[in-house]
């Protein structure tokens, strides 16, 4: 069976995205916001879902009575799944109770990010103040117990556990657990090269969700959902890059990228907050989102523009097939369940332009989904 953790609990919207992947791929709801596929075609390649926020492949249910239950059943399949040496994380969430929520600030985020771990778990944007779960002491004991049980009986599979939030590698396997209560839960192990076949749907957090970075200074909370994205890309844009910035007003997405010292051009028909407009790294440019075009490529377009899905993913096919662009950061805006299916011939299109992509309703986005990649290096600008 295969799992899959629906985006902001939207079944309805990851059922119909399955179906359109064909009659095999039939889901059912197993619980609100969990979607299973009992039989997956094995000969398939894993789909891109862009209403999944986390996939479980291979999920089985499992129970244990005590933390030490949990570890010596965890020890056990992990031990006879992942083979000694190969690197391998592991992920223990609850999906229970109540938790309270914890925030933190943009630069405590990226600091954390830096050191290579997760941080604490903060509130995704759009969500309530308090958040289900409670549960989170009992999944931290039992990550310690599984660690502890390893280290007596499986010492070389331990020795491979990585803590790394970056993009899978194809070397690396996982391991997740989600307790549905204290003594129930799905398990899900995944040996490499699974987790990476599975990289568009199957993220390195737990339950695919990214803290929402919180920064009082930017000009609308819209920069979280860049943050996000460039988490999950696993690519910053950096100090004196050039960057184009297309339906910029108020300035969000500009002022995360003049922050991290890139040069950009921001267009749209309304101004910038002023301190943006002022700022040494940022021109401004009035004008149509849709009809500018950069004078030279550039190293990212960005883009968080309001307008047709259809159109913007127009917008992002024409720049790279010219060749504007080596990275990009781009939303589609759904009116509703109607334009779902709009997003599907980015699907199809974008294998053709770009490695890495994805496509993927972010923990940041409300009605929307989000594009971000790389335009394939093997390609010829034909501008």
């Amino acid at each position: 069976m295969i799992l899959f953790l629906s985006a902001d609990g939207d079944d309805a919207g990851l059922l119909a995205e399955l179906q359109r992947l064909g009659p095999e791929w039939v889901g059912r709801v197993e619980r609100p916001g969990w979607v299973a596929v009992d039989r997956p075609p094995a000969y398939a390649a894993p789909p891109v879902l862009a209403f999944a926020r986390q996939t479980l492949p291979g999920a089985e249910r499992v129970a244990a009575t005590s933390v030490s239950g949990w570890a010596r059943v965890l020890a056990e399949r992990i031990g006879s799944q992942i083979p000694e040496g190969q690197p391998w994380r592991l992920h223990v969430w609850p999906q229970y109770g109540e938790r309270k929520v914890e925030r933190m600030g943009a630069r405590a985020w990226h600091s954390a990010r830096r050191q290579g771990g997760p941080g604490p778990r903060v509130e995704p944007a759009g969500r309530p103040e308090v958040l289900a779960h409670a549960g989170e002491n009992r999944c931290r004991l039992i990550v310690q117990a599984v660690r502890e049980t390893l280290k007596e009986r499986r010492r070389h599979v331990l020795k491979g556990l990585v803590e790394s939030t970056d993009p899978w590698r194809p070397e690396e396997g996982a391991v997740q657990v989600v307790l549905t209560g204290p003594e129930q839960g799905w398990l899900s192990v995944v040996p490499a090269p699974g987790p990476f076949a599975w990289r568009r749907s199957l993220w390195p957090w737990p339950a695919g969700e990214i803290p929402g970075a919180v920064d009082k200074a930017a000009p609308s909370r819209a920069f979280a959902k860049l943050v996000e994205a460039e988490a999950r890309l696993g690519r910053q844009l950096a100090a004196g890059e050039t960057c184009v910035d297309l339906g910029a007003a108020p300035g969000g997405w500009t002022y995360v990228a003049a922050q991290r010292g890139a040069r950009v051009v921001a267009v749209d028909r309304s101004p910038l907050r002023g301190d943006l407009l002022d700022h040494p790294r940022v021109r401004f440019q009035p004008g149509d989102a849709f009809t500018y075009r950069p004078e030279r490529p550039v190293d990212w377009l960005i883009c968080d523009v309001i307008a047709a899905p259809e159109r913007t993913a127009d917008l992002l096919l024409d720049w790279l097939r010219r060749g504007d662009l080596r990275w990009f950061v781009v939303t589609l805006k759904l009116k509703g369940p109607a334009d779902h299916a709009k997003i599907e011939r980015l699907k199809q299109e974008l294998p053709n332009w770009a490695d890495p992509w994805f496509l993927t309703h972010l923990s940041a986005n409300k009605g929307e989904v989000c594009a971000f990649g790389r335009r394939r290096e093997d390609l010829v600008p034909s501008r």
